[in-house]
């Protein structure tokens, strides 16, 4: 018996339809194949290097090349996370699988909700080598990550930052305000760097007006050269109970 022509068009559209679901949601895969195999094979190779008789430079820039490598995946993985709840696509879940089988898992933060920077190896690059070419790409990485991994709704607050890291982090913020680097945004590093400062405050790492005085400079200088930025308000803000 022959098919109603009405049957086959509305057979026809669902079967589309499927197809056109079914491609749209593989197109929302970060990570292809050739991605996902290439990203594992600079990480394995990588590791090699650091688990070899290299030299503390060699081992630095390994540590270093680590990092970015899996600061790379972790934004896509956080994209996933922002935009679906969780990481998606077939590549995506097969590398995230990978990476923890072979010892490079990112750990994710219950609080935040997304997956933390692999801080360790850039401390590692610097220790191994502080005057390296890339100590200075490091710095600002881990300035920076830590900085945005460390709280959910108030700077202020962070959920795990020790005295100790924060004296490391004002060090290397005070170098960082130096920095001619492409790399460094110093809009980026003076606002981080005002926030520590009211964090050393509440830490009594530095008395209430040796902070509001350097509070109050980096402010002065982000409102002069980024005066459109809506981090001066942020700082404005967080600044006024000081």
């Amino acid at each position: 018996m022959n098919r109603p022509m009405g049957s086959w068009r509305v057979g026809a559209f669902g079967w589309g339809l499927a197809v056109f679901c079914f491609a749209n949601a593989w197109g929302h895969d970060s990570i292809t194949t050739e991605t996902r195999q290439r990203l594992m094979q600079t990480l394995l190779q990588t590791q090699t290097v650091v688990t070899s008789s290299a030299s503390s430079a060699d081992k630095s820039r390994a540590h270093f090349q680590i990092a970015t490598t899996l600061d790379s995946i972790r934004d896509l993985f956080n994209e996933d996370i922002q935009s679906h709840g969780a990481v998606n696509g077939l590549e995506s879940t097969a590398l995230l699988g990978e990476l923890s089988r072979a010892g490079f898992a990112l750990r994710k933060s219950e609080s935040i909700g997304t997956y933390l920077s692999p801080l360790q190896h850039y401390r590692t690059a610097l220790e191994l080598d502080p005057k390296s070419a890339h100590a200075t790409e490091a710095k600002y990485r881990l300035f920076k990550n830590q900085f945005y991994d460390s709280f959910t709704d108030n700077p202020l607050k962070p959920l795990t930052q020790t005295r100790d890291e924060l004296i490391q982090l004002l060090q290397i913020g005070e170098t960082l305000l130096k920095a001619k680097h492409p790399v460094v945004k110093q809009e980026e590093v003076h606002f981080i760097q005002a926030i520590h400062m009211l964090q050393a405050i509440d830490q009594q790492l530095l008395s209430a007006t040796e902070g509001r005085k350097k509070f109050k400079q980096l402010l002065a200088e982000l409102r002069l050269n980024y005066p459109h930025s809506l981090k001066v308000l942020t700082l404005e803000a967080l600044g006024a109970a000081y």
